[in-house]
């Protein structure tokens, strides 16, 4: 065996776990906001847990960790949503 740290390597990613699928189910989010301006995203996610994902015009992002079809989301230009907005529903396509 020359090379034993490759046999190693290989030994590791073929039993490695995708650290997306880990993470549970993921959702699209973009910004389709004109250039220079920013989208704050509040997530809903549970009864009592929240986050807050900022993405600049033109950026799209996978986020894990939600329940698609479950969870909420609101929406707001250049700064967080407030306390009360008007909330979507998280879904497997495009949230934007």
């Amino acid at each position: 065996m020359k090379h034993p740290i490759l046999l190693a390597l290989a030994a590791l990613t073929i039993c490695s776990v995708d650290p997306a699928s880990a993470a549970g189910p993921v959702a699209p989010f973009g910004c389709d906001a004109r250039p220079g301006q920013t989208c704050f995203f509040k997530l809903f996610l549970g009864p009592r847990a929240t986050r807050i994902v900022q993405l600049p015009a033109g950026m799209k992002v996978n986020v894990p960790g939600v329940e698609i079809g479950r969870d909420r989301y609101c929406i707001d230009l250049g700064r967080p949503p407030r306390y009360k907005c008007a909330q979507k529903i998280i879904n497997a396509k495009y949230n934007n």
